[in-house]
């Protein structure tokens, strides 16, 4: 009579200097995310492992559970400095060993390994409808104390079909594209409106906070874009007096199978109402058709908030992906 043994589940603190430990982190990532949203596409190990051992400001601590020797899952949480009262936490587990309560296990860890100045954990998910996402909600996310916070709607264009006419702006204002990055006399302006984009759209019950960027940080993230191999395609209308009004940008990988994605889009508010926003839009998605190679381009804004959602709707964008965010409060934010 055979019998089998039971591997005893172990957490680990991983690290993302670690070239071994980043191989496996990777691959199971791309396995978890690869089962819960069919069709999705990858950047490859590189540039994925770029971004964590980026010097961008953030901090990641990552809990591994293994099975012997075998990561079979992970969590992180990353922090952001001008940020530091947010933790984002993320968990993947291996397909092959989900429902177990493993992902559960590195949650807790992950919140524990976060700092301890955290007073709140944010997390997001993305699946293909609403109805898998209200059931992620209730199995996963509300037995471990996270609430709903808002969702969102991920949209896709087809640049090849696509029917993009340049948009007339008022006189004085010029609308002009940048790829790898915009003039250095503006990109203080262009850092300012980049920090509220969060803050200044519905976000539901997050209670985002306008977070500046410096010009050396905008010139970190540009960095980091073309370690990757990904080309930044940002549009700008810019007004008589020199004041840069609008704003968005479009990232393009070197994989022409995985879709661009539209980084943010932002009016100020005193601009609002003259189809600039549009006007930036169709700006920048022309020039990613015409000279950065991407087919498809992604981009995704809260349900509420019905301003961009028009926009994208005229533009031909159909909706291919849900996401929810979701938040946990911690109580006590000195850990004890």
């Amino acid at each position: 009579m055979g019998c089998s043994m039971i591997v005893p589940l172990d957490l680990r603190a991983l690290s993302v200097d670690d070239r071994s430990a980043v191989a496996d982190i990777y691959r199971v990532e791309c396995a978890a995310t690869a089962h819960a949203r069919p069709g999705w596409v990858p950047l490859d190990e590189p540039a994925r492992v770029a971004a964590w051992q980026a010097d961008n400001g953030w901090s990641h601590q990552l809990v591994g559970a293994f099975e012997g020797d075998d990561l079979i899952g992970f969590a992180s949480s990353s922090t952001a400095d001008d940020t530091p009262d947010t933790s984002w936490l993320d968990v993947c587990v291996l397909p092959t060993h989900q429902r177990r309560g493993i992902g559960a296990r590195l949650a807790r860890a992950a919140e524990q390994a976060g700092p301890a100045g955290a007073e709140r954990y944010v997390a997001s998910a993305y699946l293909p409808t609403a109805t898998e996402i209200d059931a992620l909600v209730g199995r996963f996310a509300g037995p471990l104390g996270y609430a709903r916070a808002t969702t969102e709607t991920v949209v896709e264009l087809d640049l090849a079909t696509a029917e993009l006419a340049p948009a007339e702006v008022a006189a004085g204002t010029t609308v002009s594209t940048h790829l790898d990055g915009v003039p250095a006399d503006l990109r203080a302006q262009v850092g300012v409106i980049k920090g509220l984009v969060d803050a200044e759209a519905p976000h539901g019950e997050l209670g985002w906070e306008p977070t500046p960027v410096s010009v050396e940080d905008y010139e970190r993230e540009l960095a980091l874009w073309h370690q990757q191999g990904r080309t930044p395609v940002e549009s700008i209308a810019v007004t008589a007096d020199g004041v840069v009004a609008a704003w968005t940008c479009v990232v393009v990988g070197p994989d022409p199978a995985r879709p661009a994605h539209v980084e943010g889009t932002l009016v100020l508010t005193a601009h609002r109402g003259a189809g600039l926003g549009r006007a930036v839009k169709v700006a920048s998605l022309l020039a990613v058709r015409d000279h950065a190679g991407a087919v498809r381009v992604r981009t995704s804004s809260d349900d509420a908030n019905v301003w961009m959602r028009a926009i994208n709707d005229e533009l031909g964008f159909s909706p291919v992906e849900s996401e929810v965010l979701v938040q946990k409060v911690r109580r006590d934010p000195s850990g004890a």
